[in-house]
């Protein structure tokens, strides 16, 4: 069962990574304006007892994670915007032993905007620990894991 639910999110990762790389439309003479994704699912972490209150300057953290929605419905665009501390130099969302790089869109912030391909009826209806891993130049990491469901 764990390799269909790999295989399937491989799907989706390659799905969104294809959405990507598609090739964008040649230049017009006035510019089109850019609609900004609605983030309906807006996480703010909050320490855990176990972790450092005041945690030591240049230390990777994420501040907040945005998504379209909690509960995905495939086929479907996907946006996500992760905004971190300025020391953070990259970000990947990962299940299942599958990752996706969220591109940085600026100093702190990471945006990803793709597009959920239509799964198998076994993968709805289902609930899946994503974890978001903001990485610092010199290693030091921060994970925050969201449940996200998939009708």
């Amino acid at each position: 069962m764990t390799a269909l639910l790999a295989t399937a999110l491989g799907v989706v990762a390659a799905a969104a990574v294809l959405a990507q790389a598609a090739p964008s439309p040649a230049p017009s003479a006035t510019p089109l304006p850019t609609a900004t994704p609605a983030y309906r699912f807006v996480y703010r972490p909050t320490p855990s007892p176990e972790t450092t209150p005041f945690p030591l300057p240049g230390t990777p953290q994420i501040e907040e994670i945005d998504l379209n929605d909690s509960a995905l419905v495939p086929p479907a665009p996907l946006h996500v915007r992760v905004l971190t501390t300025p020391e953070v130099v990259s970000v990947n969302a990962e299940t299942f032993g599958r990752s996706i790089a969220i591109p940085q869109h600026d100093r702190g912030v990471f945006t990803f905007d793709g597009y959920i391909p239509d799964v198998p009826g076994f993968l709805r209806n289902r609930t899946y620990d994503v974890s978001f891993i903001a990485a610092g130049l010199d290693g030091r990491t921060a994970t925050v894991t969201l449940p996200l469901t998939l009708k």
